[in-house]
């Protein structure tokens, strides 16, 4: 899986380099399932973005992406669903 928050050599400072779960362990925001350890998983990767000053952008990104998997922006990829579709009802 291609880490978003890799940075190379020819990257210019961008908004995941001041995202809070930088340098945090990716395993925790990628939980595999919904039920057991992946509950606690969600939860903390959930707190972490709770106050991440790049929030938005990163909820961007993983919108306009079509981002699957992992909390992303503080969202599940059941809860970035819903806002899709509430969206498109919308007409957004």
């Amino acid at each position: 899986m291609l880490n978003p928050f890799t940075r190379r050599a020819d990257d210019a400072r961008h908004w995941r380099h001041d995202a809070a779960c930088f340098g945090e362990e990716l395993d925790l925001f990628f939980p595999v399932g919904v039920a057991g350890p992946a509950v606690w998983q969600i939860s903390q990767a959930k707190a972490i973005c709770e106050d991440c000053p790049v929030r938005a952008q990163c909820l961007e990104y993983a919108l306009r992406t079509g981002q699957d998997h992992g909390v992303w922006g503080g969202l599940t990829p059941q809860e970035r669903r819903e806002l899709r579709r509430a969206d498109d009802a919308r007409g957004a």
